[in-house]
């Protein structure tokens, strides 16, 4: 992962320090913290990103008082500017720097044009309904070992979901771009890899923690939509949610065919391992 794109969370980690907070960290750096220690080919498969996905959960946003800070911190403290065309939600700073902010629906707040209103005309999140479980199996991790010459990261910590909390994510953008008005077969062929990714990364433990995660939250829609999508576009390497890693002129180049499927029947069975929700289990 680009040494710059640490440094700047390591930036916006000291400054929600300050205010009491750790930011909690999605998207293909998410997935990166999450799985660092753990084995496997997948592992240098973790996509390359050049922007932060940053997650307001609904702890940090319900007191009025926190969420001006986060507002302050992010556009006055660290000097992010708004993104043209995408007010309030993704943010730039120079050189090349992108932040953008995520926000599961929170009672109280204004929903406007998919945006949570968190602070209004300063700061909005784009509203996620499937990470109304985000704050379930948050795990920390130091910044130490990722910029082991900087004295300042000493003590900084980030907040990255849990596998299965990094799986509705990206179950749900996978489904949300593939098909109808908003079809993107190369956002697509993202999402899916990052599944493929995540999901090869876990481990016995991982998938425990997966299983008590799912049994609390059985009722849920989200559960019962992610559930779903599994079914309708992962239960076979020919559906298109395997078929997009497949396209991929990077899945494992040198690797016949034969191999890829296999590597990707292993994925597909894990998955649908993971989303085969078990009452019993203790």
């Amino acid at each position: 992962m680009d040494n710059r794109l640490i440094e700047q969370l390591a930036d916006l980690a000291e400054s929600f320090d300050r205010i009491g907070l750790k930011p909690v960290i999605c998207g293909g750096l998410g997935i990166y913290f999450c799985f660092h220690k753990a084995e496997g080919q997948a592992r240098e498969m973790i996509q390359a990103t050049t922007d932060i996905d940053l997650m307001l959960t609904e702890m940090q946003v319900l007191d009025q008082a926190k969420r001006r800070a986060i507002a302050d911190t992010i556009t006055d403290g660290l000097g992010y500017v708004v993104r043209e065309g995408c007010e309030y939600y993704q943010f730039t700073k120079e050189p090349d720097r992108e932040l953008d902010i995520l926000s599961p629906p929170v009672e109280g707040l204004e929903v406007d044009n998919f945006r949570v209103k968190i602070v209004r005309s300063k700061l909005h999140g784009h509203i996620t309904p499937e990470a109304c479980f985000i704050e379930d199996g948050l795990r920390t991790v130091s910044l130490r070992e990722f910029l082991p010459d900087s004295e300042e990261s000493g003590g900084l910590e980030v907040q990255v979901p849990s596998p299965t909390n990094l799986l509705l994510l990206k179950l749900f953008a996978f489904n949300d771009r593939d098909e109808g008005q908003r079809l993107d077969p190369e956002r697509t062929q993202a999402h899916a890899w990052d599944v493929y990714v995540t999901i090869m990364l876990t481990d016995r433990e991982d998938y425990l923690e997966g299983q008590d995660f799912l049994l609390r939250h059985k009722d849920s829609e989200i559960i019962r939509i992610a559930r779903s999508i599994v079914s309708r576009k992962f239960n076979t390497i020919e559906k298109t949610g395997w078929r997009r890693v497949l396209e991929s002129s990077d899945f494992y180049s040198d690797h016949n065919r034969w191999d890829k499927e296999a590597m990707l029947d292993e994925a597909r069975r894990r998955l649908i391992r993971w989303f085969d929700i078990k009452p019993g289990r203790q």
